[in-house]
């Protein structure tokens, strides 16, 4: 009888993309919901943090957490195997609190061999929807202490799990403070959110400080889904309630509506750090976009370009860039395209420096088969063997100092 290893082996020998290459994955989570953060959190921060992402009394939860305990409790070996032999493949119709490795770090281990990659980044999921913006600046900060402990414990003991953490930059001296514990907490990358703060561009000269204690430590800045503000309300509001096709429950936090405006606060955060200098001065800062697509980059790139040249000839502050825009989006900024999109089209207009493979594992918009998504897609431009090598190795390693 095969075991889910040999299974994986088979894959991986049926693979031209995947043999003899070491594939880094940019963009993996734990589910972290419920009572996770509380295990890490001050008194303070457990009396007063919200319900979050994924609150507790949405309908439909119950059945899955369930399933998820019986599974974890060991009842349930059939589940796990079939997980264990279709690592990506089930989690789509499975939900993702069931997921092998998904909260389990031991079993979370054994999947980045099932999966076939060296090592991993990985985001936490709804813990940080319970504080992180809140107008409570101590429930803030020492919610980032708490998410980060988490963070740091989930990947402990194992160099192949690079934890994210987060900070709030609210307050950018409690922001340098909480920084330097993240990274001291062995924290290898940290998420921001992208929306301008407190009156302040995200460029703002008070922020000086922690991008020259991520450079120096060699910690990324990493923005992803939900850094910024999607779709708002408003403009949900049809005059006709919106519902969903199949279970009651369905934890689809990316509407349609979404897909088309995600990279709209990226884009702007972008701009400020480009233009006003900070990649200038910080030249080995590095800065992660995840889930967050990527037919826009060439686009960005371009008008980049554009309005330093053709809308900002009287700009002194534009006038000291001693690169076009584009080329410090090539040097310090890697992405991760989804698996849907056609990756071919954009490594031919962005070039190798930028794009990075990436699973989003446990969660199901990673897909069924994100390997064969983008091998079908990078052949279909003949992708050569060195650009390759930098989508799956290089720009990740490049991103994450190793």
């Amino acid at each position: 009888m095969q075991t889910a290893v040999d299974i994986e082996a088979e894959r991986r020998a049926a693979s031209r993309h995947r043999q003899g290459r070491v594939i880094h994955d940019a963009d993996s989570h734990i589910t972290d919901a419920f009572d996770w953060l509380a295990g890490y959190a001050s008194p303070y921060v457990r009396e007063n943090m919200g319900e979050g992402l994924i609150p507790k009394t949405l309908p439909g939860l119950q059945p899955l957490l369930k399933a998820a305990d019986e599974r974890l409790a060991g009842n349930d070996p059939d589940l796990t195997q079939e997980l264990k032999s279709n690592i990506f493949g089930h989690r789509v119709k499975l939900n993702q609190f069931a997921a092998f490795g998904a909260v389990d770090r031991d079993e979370r281990r054994e999947a980045l061999d099932l999966m076939g990659v060296h090592s991993q980044l990985v985001f936490p999921l709804a813990g940080l929807s319970r504080f992180a913006r809140s107008k409570d600046l101590r429930l803030v900060y020492e919610g980032c202490e708490a998410l980060n402990r988490g963070m740091s414990d989930f990947c402990q003991d194992n160099d192949r799990l690079l934890p994210v953490g987060f900070v709030s930059l609210v307050d950018p001296e409690q922001a340098l403070v909480r920084l330097k514990q993240a990274i001291d907490l062995g924290i290898k990358a940290v998420w921001l959110l992208s929306d301008a703060v407190e009156g302040r561009a995200p460029s703002h000269r008070s922020y000086d400080p922690l991008w020259a204690a991520m450079e120096e430590a060699g910690v990324p800045i990493v923005l992803h889904i939900g850094s910024g503000r999607n779709m708002t309300d408003e403009y949900m509001n049809t005059g006709v309630e919106r519902t969903l096709e199949g279970s009651a429950f369905n934890i689809e936090t990316t509407k349609p509506k979404d897909m088309n405006v995600l990279h709209h606060s990226i884009e702007r955060w972008m701009t400020c750090m480009i233009y006003d200098g900070v990649l200038e001065r910080f030249p080995r800062l590095k800065i992660g976009l995840i889930e967050l697509g990527s037919n826009w980059v060439p686009a960005m790139m371009m008008n980049l370009d554009i309005g330093a040249k053709e809308l900002g000839k009287f700009d002194l502050a534009l006038k000291d860039l001693s690169l076009k825009p584009s080329d410090y989006v090539r040097r310090q900024v890697r992405v991760t395209p989804f698996h849907m999109e056609d990756t071919g089209w954009v490594l031919r207009n962005v070039g190798k420096d930028i794009l990075m493979f990436n699973t989003d594992y446990p969660h199901p918009e990673g897909g069924s088969d994100p390997f064969g998504d983008f091998e079908r897609s990078l052949d279909a431009v003949g992708a050569t063997d060195d650009e390759l090598d930098h989508f799956y190795r290089k720009n990740f390693e490049d991103l994450m100092a190793l």
